[in-house]
């Protein structure tokens, strides 16, 4: 991830908590008040793996910020301006290429209000350059200069003054186009592997297919050989009803499609790649509530209790849609019947569980479900679920599906007596949040799910 995303989405929101109790607090006391912000700069290292591919980054910023607060302990507001400027290096350990993001920009108009209790509603702008993308040469290969806003929600806590203590961030959203995506795209267009030249779209309707989907075919295909097939199940930011104009949600979401559009997909790898699009049909009114904090636990929790509805309504992947779209492309495409993996993240992760629940062991060699929710799966179909390979991961910082839907899962099956477990693995990221699937599917840690995988037959 770039400082622009980095940078806005830790550091500032750091500064702004900070920024902006002291300016809720100053304009409940005075008609008006000015906060000048020092200067700040300094330099910082990560790795990147949200392309599909591991880069080291080494950066520089700066900035300014300064506020001025309104008046009145009712319509409290202020307008919070960061001036900031950053260049990076993104450099590929494996092949030594490397390429700089730079960028400089105005936060503006950011303006605070209550909005119930102690809750303040924070919204910002941003504007400018936010980056261009060059090549080693100095280049310029891409310009974004969209307009992003930022929402965000703090819980003051009551005490509604400067330097209060009880302060609590309750989230933030984003909208305008993605910076990120953007940013992969150009990357990959620079540092790239070209596997986006082998990824084609099927609308529903353009196919016999139950479902739209996209479809990779590695270097190779149809010249006599088998190929493995992996199939990819979206989270909930990729469903659509399959149409042209929806399909795109799949590889503007998150995972393996995404890479693959951005030519971050190693092309030596040998599957064929299916990633279907769930139907998005309208959510039932679900007759209970459920019992778990997790917003995301609590859907699959209901999902399943309710017994994954199609047509109904299903907000998360069914095993009906996942086994009809399997049974299609094992007639379509050439592939090897005994090698075909299953693979998802948050309600596809959800998915690959209970489609291991139903039928998993007949068609399903081995299975990496990633931020979902198997402890549903588990209660129904027990220790049925330990007869496929099944290596799990999650963040143990998930605060949308439950840690404990990977962990407690895995460890249960590892205690069936029979039938005896198949390799059973579980990996738990440390301070990583929902997003578990980039460490996963990039490999950047040092996991590779795909030797794994490729371990395995239905033989």
């Amino acid at each position: 991830m770039s400082v622009f995303a980095r940078n806005r989405s830790r550091q500032w929101i750091c500064l702004l908590t900070v920024v902006t109790l002291g300016a809720i607090g100053l304009s409940t006391q005075a008609d008006a008040a000015v906060v000048e912000g020092t200067p700040y700069s300094g330099t910082d290292t990560w790795m990147d793996d949200s392309c599909g591919y591991r880069t080291d980054v080494a950066a520089t910023f700066s900035g300014r910020t300064s506020v001025r607060t309104g008046t009145g302990p009712a319509t409290s507001f202020f307008f919070f301006t960061d001036n900031y400027s950053f260049r990076e290096v993104h450099t590929d350990p494996a092949t030594g290429r490397w390429f700089v993001v730079r960028g400089n920009g105005l936060f503006k108009d950011v303006q605070a209000k209550p909005v119930g209790g102690n809750v303040f509603e924070v919204k910002a702008m941003n504007v400018g350059q936010s980056f261009v993308v060059e090549d080693s040469t100095g280049k310029v290969a891409f310009r974004f200069a969209g307009a992003v806003t930022f929402r965000y929600l703090f819980d003051t806590g009551g005490d509604n003054v400067p330097g209060g203590q009880d302060v609590e961030f309750l989230g933030a959203t984003v909208s305008g186009h993605d910076p990120q995506v953007s940013l992969c795209s150009a990357a990959g267009s620079l540092i790239g592997t070209g596997s986006a030249s082998r990824l084609a779209g099927h609308p529903l309707g353009s196919t016999s297919s139950p479902l739209g989907y996209y479809e990779y075919l590695p270097p190779g295909y149809g010249q006599g050989t088998k190929k493995p097939l992996l199939v990819f199940l979206h989270g909930y930011g990729g469903t659509g009803d399959g149409s042209p104009a929806q399909l795109p949600n799949v590889i503007n979401d998150a995972g393996i499609p995404l890479y693959i559009a951005n030519n971050g997909w190693a092309t030596d790898r040998p599957f064929v790649v299916l990633a279907p699009q769930h139907n998005d049909v309208p959510s039932p009114a679900y007759p209970y509530p459920c019992d778990v904090p997790f917003g995301g636990s609590c859907v699959m929790q209901l999902q399943h209790g309710y017994g994954n509805p199609l047509p109904a309504g299903s907000p998360c992947w069914t095993p009906s849609e996942v086994q009809a779209f399997l049974g299609y492309a094992l007639t379509h495409y050439d592939v090897d019947p005994a090698r075909v993996y299953l693979t998802g993240l948050s309600c596809g992760g959800y998915g690959v569980w209970e489609s291991l629940g139903q039928s998993g062991a007949t068609t399903v060699a081995a299975a990496v479900p990633i931020a979902g929710e198997g402890r549903p799966a588990l209660g129904s179909s027990g220790c049925a679920l330990a007869s496929t390979p099944i290596w799990a991961f999650h963040g143990d910082a998930d605060d949308v599906v439950n840690p404990a839907g990977s962990i407690d899962t895995i460890n249960s099956l590892r205690t069936c007596p029979a039938p005896p477990a198949k390799d059973l693995r579980l990996t738990i990221y440390p301070q990583v949040d929902h997003n578990s699937w980039d460490h996963a599917y990039s490999g950047s840690q040092g996991q590779d799910i795909y030797s794994w995988m490729l371990g395995f037959t239905t033989n």
